[in-house]
């Protein structure tokens, strides 16, 4: 397979490549002054598809490479100036092409009667700033912008609404410059409308700091900003929606948006009972985010061992969300201010099977389980940007939420050891939880004088708590274990509650020694606050666990960085840090810990690519939940148990990543490496008894960590379309003590995922990949059992545009597993579809029917892999059914 892939890529990468001529000239005004910073768009003559593009140096200077034959249009633009566009004439016999001086004349000057229009370029590179034209991606009428997002080069998008853009994750999501339900990019990627959308602009987004001082601070702090049309400014648009359909499935909801250049207004709300949570609109399908077939695995945890993938939420769901959000200008202030709220009701039933890795063998457990929950979040966030004046600026964010839920959960449980009678019991837990808090954030930033020299202080503070009540009914137990929280037969009450409070305050100075260098210091005080009061209820039995743990530090941390040629640095640091951790309580110990923590950036910038170089390291405190001597009960033997011996670990984390881009070669590669080592880490001490497992933290020597990633994406012409290819190698590796003995386990996982997007016309489109994913479980002793686990995800998409009035859309996957030993190989097709209807062509009102789930398959699969745990899951969905939705256009 390797073989066929690497030929693949070269035939992909290789064939527009090939080119006949190249193409020079210089760009002048009418009195012969170079125009340095023109630009120079070559298009094919017989449909307009870019060919090549040039940029003119300082002296005005082009060069257009590897053009191939054929006929072409040249269009020459420069702010202020205009050209008529030029037919070039490309032969097999032409090596090199000197155009000598193009003259531009100012604009509005008359050209033969010739009208010139500005040249439409799909992508390009402002300053450090990466631009794609909205309009030059078709996705369909009434795609929204994650639609929009998914056809962008270097962009994806997980089934959580999670963005990443050449691996590496976006922050924030802002329009015209401005945050937008801020906290929650996925409310406005999901309900904007992509034809709302002229430009969609990808970069760093600078701190106060770094805008007012004019230094990078070295940290990525990847950003979206979406650049609204004219013609969509400061007028209310959107569209209300409701929908019924078989099964007695129903959906129902609005958006309505007012985005200007002075205030931006949105309101969100929806209902529906068809498994789409939260505000996504995506309706071909059922595909990941909704129904959850197919789901993308994702790489989680920062721990000493666990590899974790994501879950897909399956079973019925009934869902309401609404959102509000306002954000105006007063003054040198920009105040936004957004509400949210989420309610879902889910029923579920679930078969899980686990294989738990040891040295010598393999323990098996099946269950069998139904619940149902209700969950809901209510999140008000405020935020005010005030300019004092032109030298200072002050940020004040804040936030008050309430999250909780209720669940139910049955359960039988098999656990197999070899050689062993299985063991069979079943599990009543009802769990409730409820979590209020809130968070303030003020930064003050000035600049003190000349350029470079800045003070800054923050004052950061948050306060949560966490109630859990927990009703365990066991049954079948033939063994019980003598530790508080475990399951054992006979009914258990647990009361948790916790209440964290967290405060940071910091001063940074900068500054200049001459030209190239600049001196940074800061000094910040910390504290980690969390009091716990665990009690435990059972026949005959109580326990309570009191237990305080502070977590606080002193520090200092000094650097130097030096700035080189254009935009480029490179920073040094050292941060000196005085640590207390302190329990007191059941538990009463005070320690206290120095450490030295070094870091280091590099950063350097180029007009087709970036290469940034990150070195940080970081001392943590356990958390209060590793500490607590009560355990919390597992639905299938999982005993969780605290440990207040537990020390701080310190955690180094290099990375490297590099982006190439030749956006008018429509070429696009990144290179993504990092990894960590954790001294002191906490790692895991796993103990079986007869039917459950004790996992218990401990301090361990090492673990490690590691990341590659590496992929791009090349246009090809001969299809009006796109190849990308991306590939990932992740994993980790700690020590682990299984039934006392002491070895090092090993997870890892790799993927690789391809597709090619080509347009029909404009308003047609299809899609066709595949991904490939390989998980691994082990322990390093040779003779130990090795947990290997692959599935194949083959899916295509598609949208025909038949008449103005009728667009027909959908999705096919096929997703296959293949046997892993504890869990059998298995086939899920999933077929969704949707037809649109556009009667009213002027309103742009318009009906759409759904089918979903065409093969009727009622099954959800999810494989996840964990220290020393792979699991299946499979649980029920909605089955076929369709709906017809009306969607009325404001």
């Amino acid at each position: 397979m390797k073989d066929y892939l690497l030929v693949l890529l070269f035939l992909c990468f290789g064939l527009p490549l090939v080119g006949q001529s190249d193409i020079g000239g210089k760009v002048t005004d009418s009195t012969s002054t170079s125009l340095p910073g023109a630009n120079v768009v070559l298009l094919r003559a017989s449909d307009s598809l870019l060919v090549a593009f040039a940029t003119t140096d300082n002296k005005g200077d082009f060069l257009l490479e590897n053009v191939p034959v054929g006929t072409h249009q040249m269009h020459v633009s420069f702010l202020g100036f205009e050209r008529s566009p030029q037919i070039i004439e490309v032969s097999e016999d032409d090596q090199y092409l000197g155009l000598g001086d193009l003259v531009m004349f100012p604009a509005g000057y008359l050209l033969n009667n010739v009208e010139v229009t500005a040249d439409r370029i799909p992508i390009r590179m402002v300053g450090d700033t990466m631009m794609y034209d909205a309009e030059a991606f078709a996705v369909g009428q009434n795609a929204t912008v994650e639609d929009l997002l998914r056809r962008l080069p270097g962009m994806s998008i997980d089934a959580n609404g999670s963005i990443t853009w050449r691996g590496q994750t976006i922050n924030q999501v802002l329009v015209n410059g401005r945050p937008f339900f801020a906290g929650n990019s996925s409310l406005i990627t999901q309900n904007l409308e992509a034809e709302a959308i002229s430009n969609v602009e990808v970069f760093d987004q600078q701190t106060n700091r770094e805008e007012l001082s004019g230094i990078d601070d070295g940290i990525e702090n990847t950003t979206i900003n979406l650049e609204m049309k004219e013609e969509f400014k400061a007028k209310v648009f959107g569209d209300l929606e409701a929908g019924y359909g078989t099964n007695d499935r129903y959906r129902g909801g609005a958006k309505i948006f007012r985005i200007s250049d002075v205030s931006q207004f949105g309101l969100l709300g929806t209902i529906n009972n068809i498994n789409q949570v939260g505000f996504s609109v995506d309706d071909m399908l059922g595909f990941n985010r909704s129904m959850g077939r197919g789901g993308r695995i994702q790489i989680g945890g920062e721990g000493a061992l666990p590899i974790t993938f994501g879950d897909q939420a399956g079973g019925q769901n009934r869902s309401i969300a609404a959102g509000l959000n306002y954000g105006t200008t007063l003054g040198k202030a920009e105040i936004s201010m957004n509400y949210s709220l989420f309610d879902r009701n889910q029923s579920q039933a679930q078969s899980i099977l686990e294989a738990i890795n040891r040295p010598d063998n393999v323990r098996e457990t099946a269950t069998e389980q139904l619940n149902a929950s209700d969950s809901y979040s209510h999140r008000i966030d405020l935020a005010i940007e005030q300019d004092l004046d032109s030298l200072s600026r002050l940020d004040v964010t804040a936030a008050v939420y309430l999250v909780g839920n209720e669940a139910n959960e049955l359960s039988e449980v098999s656990i197999s050891d070899p050689g062993q009678d299985v063991q069979q019991y079943t599990v009543e837990d009802r769990d409730q939880n409820d979590q209020p808090g809130g968070e303030l954030r003020l930064d003050y930033s000035r600049r003190m004088g000349k350029p470079g020299r800045l003070l800054g202080i923050e004052l950061d503070g948050s306060i949560q708590q966490n109630e859990n009540d927990i009703r365990v009914l066991t049954d079948g137990l033939a063994e019980e274990l003598a530790i508080p929280g475990a399951l054992i037969n006979g009914l258990q009450l647990q009361d948790r509650t916790t209440d964290d409070f967290d405060f940071a305050a910091n001063v940074e100075y900068t500054e200049p020694l001459g030209g190239t260098w600049l001196w940074e210091t800061e000094a910040e005080f910390s504290t980690d606050r969390s009091e716990g009061d665990f009690n435990f209820e059972t026949e005959g039995q109580t326990a309570r666990n009191q237990q305080t743990r502070e977590w606080e530090t002193n520090s200092i941390e000094t650097g130097l960085v030096y700035r080189f040629g254009d935009r480029n640095s490179l920073r040094l640091t050292g941060r000196l840090q005085a640590a207390t951790l302190e329990l007191s309580g059941d538990e009463n110990n005070k320690s206290n810990y120095t450490y030295f923590l070094p870091g280091a950036s590099l950063r350097i910038r180029a007009d087709k690519g970036s290469l940034r170089f990150s070195f940080r390291s970081s001392a943590s405190a356990p958390r209060l939940s590793e500490l607590q001597t009560i355990a919390q009960p597992g639905r299938s033997g999982r005993v969780s148990l605290g440990n207040p011996a537990l020390e701080p670990s310190v955690r180094y984390s290099p990375s490297l990543n590099y982006w190439f881009n030749d956006q008018f070669r429509s070429i696009s590669l990144f290179l993504r490496l990092s990894g960590s080592y954790t001294d002191n880490a906490v790692g895991n001490e796993l103990t079986f008894s007869q039917g459950q497992q004790i996992y218990r933290p401990i301090n361990v020597s090492h673990a490690w960590n590691q990341y590659l990633g590496l992929g791009g994406s090349i246009g090809i012409n001969a299809i009006n379309g796109q190849f990308s290819v991306n590939g990932t190698m992740s994993g980790n590796q700690g020590i682990g003590i299984v039934d006392g003995q002491r070895q090092d386990n090993v997870s890892n996982t790799m993927s690789v995922e391809t597709s090619i997007n080509t347009e029909l016309n404009d308003d047609s489109f299809l899609t066709l990949g595949y991904e490939w994913v390989r998980n691994v479980n082990r322990f390093e002793d040779e003779d130990a059992d090795v947990i290997t686990t692959v599935s194949h995800d083959i899916f295509t998409k598609f949208g025909l545009e038949f008449t103005p009035a009728f667009r027909l859309e959908g999705l096919f996957t096929y997703r296959i597993f293949e046997e892993a030993g504890f869990a059998g190989a298995t086939n899920i097709p999933d077929l969704g579809a949707s037809l649109e209807w556009r009667p009213f062509k002027e309103s742009g009102h318009f009906f759409r029917l759904n089918a979903f789930d065409l093969f009727n398959q009622n099954t959800i699969i999810n494989r996840s892999v964990n220290a020393f745990v792979t699991q299946e899951t499979t649980s029920d969905a909605l089955g076929r059914f369709l709906l017809l939705t009306f969607f009325y256009k404001l």
